[in-house]
């Protein structure tokens, strides 16, 4: 590995342990209201919302078109989820469905 390499490395994990150890040393000793922790609950929903809706909704262009594939494999490990109520068993049937939708068209 050449020195430079070593050195990005270094950084990123550097700037990534900075940037989850701060808020957690600063915000462990505040008491934050409850409206604001119920409020915060909803961020990884969101999050979550903004990374798969354009790949069930969009193409690669940008143009509203509904990809049956990743919507098919969506519902069906949204089903999966709201029945088990297992993050890593919905990521799986999701996984699954899709590689297999892919193998079928």
């Amino acid at each position: 590995m050449r020195l430079e390499t070593f050195w990005i490395i270094l950084g990123m994990a550097g700037v990534t342990f900075v940037a989850r150890f701060l808020p957690m040393a600063l915000l462990s000793r505040w008491s934050i209201p409850e409206r604001i922790r119920l409020g915060l609950e909803y961020v990884p929903v969101a999050i979550l919302s903004a990374i798969v809706f354009p790949l069930l909704f969009f193409d690669q262009t940008g143009n509203f078109e509904i990809q049956p594939r990743c919507l098919l494999s969506a519902l069906c490990a949204f089903a999966f989820a709201w029945k088990v109520k297992s993050v890593w068993g919905s990521v799986l049937v999701g996984m699954l469905i899709f590689w297999m939708l892919g193998f079928m068209l």
